[in-house]
């Protein structure tokens, strides 16, 4: 990842997770918010690009699909790493519920990207802080998605910049003094 450039990743993660919560049922994790924080027009360029790739790769699957939107679900259900990214996320919430009723106060979220969880569950902040570590340029884009959303950002959320490129978390002094400050503490992947 260039230094200023945010990560695509961050945003095809997003972008799977509202997916998911918007066509897909049963719901495995319901990021009910994930389509919101994508910039504009990223949606609808995404979609493109996996229609076209779609044609390039399977051209008589695509030939099948009677529209993009049928040529997508397609794509979402056996190309993309849309299950992956899902139960990741699933897997990390619940871990991180069964580790609150163990009197974790703190959760790290390691390259959070667009992660929603601050935003979604409300009912799991009050006495816990959330650390959203992710490149500085990922951050500034959902800053800035924020703001344009006019979303409040809750208290209890903190913006962690480190660019992991160029610096390790065991020298970042802020990420090593926030997670000792309270222990015990939880780390999930976005």
């Amino acid at each position: 990842m260039e230094e200023s450039q945010f990560s695509r990743t961050a945003l095809g993660a997003a972008y799977a997770r509202g997916y998911h919560a918007r066509h897909d049922e049963p719901k495995v994790f319901n990021d009910f918010m994930a389509y919101s924080l994508l910039p504009e027009g990223f949606r609808a360029s995404i979609e493109q690009r996996r229609a076209r790739k779609l044609l390039l790769l399977d051209p008589e699957r695509a030939a099948s699909c009677p529209d993009q939107e049928t040529a997508l679900a397609w794509w979402m259900r056996d190309w993309a790493a849309t299950s992956l990214v899902i139960s990741r996320a699933r897997y990390t919430e619940d871990s991180l519920e069964d580790a609150v009723r163990q009197g974790v106060r703190q959760y790290v979220i390691l390259g959070a990207g667009l992660d929603t969880f601050a935003f979604r569950r409300p009912d799991m902040l009050g006495r816990r802080q959330v650390f959203e570590v992710d490149h500085p340029a990922t951050q500034a884009l959902k800053r800035r998605r924020l703001a344009e959303l006019g979303w409040e950002i809750p208290v209890e959320l903190h913006f962690v910049p480190v660019d992991f490129t160029r610096e390790g978390m065991a020298r970042r002094w802020r990420v090593r003094l926030m997670i000792r400050v309270s222990r015990p503490f939880s780390v999930g992947w976005a």
